[in-house]
């Protein structure tokens, strides 16, 4: 899946690590796909870890829904 700077995500409902932040709508600023892109990139998990505007902490793409 492409992702691009500007879309509107929100998190999975069935994250409960975030939910404070569940139902709010966060738009994307930042796609990385390395450690050298973000320094709290995962290899072992792979796909895009996003930083969204307002949003306190990154999100592998599997926390995320985009809307």
């Amino acid at each position: 899946m492409k992702f691009k700077k500007g879309m509107k995500i929100r998190i999975s409902s069935d994250n409960e690590n975030y939910r404070g932040y569940i139902h709010k709508t966060w738009i994307i600023e930042k796609i990385s796909y390395s450690r050298e892109d973000h320094p709290g990139y995962d290899e072992g998990i792979g796909g895009a870890l996003i930083d969204c505007k307002g949003l306190p902490f990154s999100l592998h793409e599997f926390e995320f829904n985009i809307i």
